[in-house]
């Protein structure tokens, strides 16, 4: 007989951090699958807030609040803050029965010292 297997996938990054030294000010971005098209790209699929001031990111969308950057190109986006870059790549949820039809890869990287110091 046949086996059906339900899987998970990522469909959501979110983001938090404290830039700008010593006026500590918050950072949030989320990556949302959901909002990704049939190119698995899309004009609404980062959203966040610098400061508390709202954004959102879409193809070739860009955003910086202090020492954390945001590239966001066809279907990559790129988080940077210090020595950390976070990649987040769009892809389709290939034989799916129900659920998600988009889901994320994440991969990490480090620079400099930041290995040495930890997540």
């Amino acid at each position: 007989g046949e086996l059906t297997v339900n899987g998970s996938f990522i469909t959501e990054a979110h983001f938090v951090a404290l830039v700008g030294g010593a006026k500590r000010k918050r950072a949030k971005a989320s990556f949302w699958a959901a909002e990704l098209n049939e190119l698995n790209t899309g004009w609404r699929v980062i959203n966040g807030t610098c400061g508390g001031h709202y954004f959102k990111l879409g193809v070739a969308g860009r955003k910086s609040c202090d020492e954390f950057s945001i590239r966001y190109d066809f279907r990559t986006a790129r988080f940077d803050l210090r020595n950390w870059t976070v990649t987040v790549r769009g892809g389709h949820v290939f034989d799916r029965l129900s659920g998600p039809a988009h889901r994320l890869d994440l991969s990490y990287g480090a620079r400099g010292d930041a290995p040495a110091r930890g997540l």
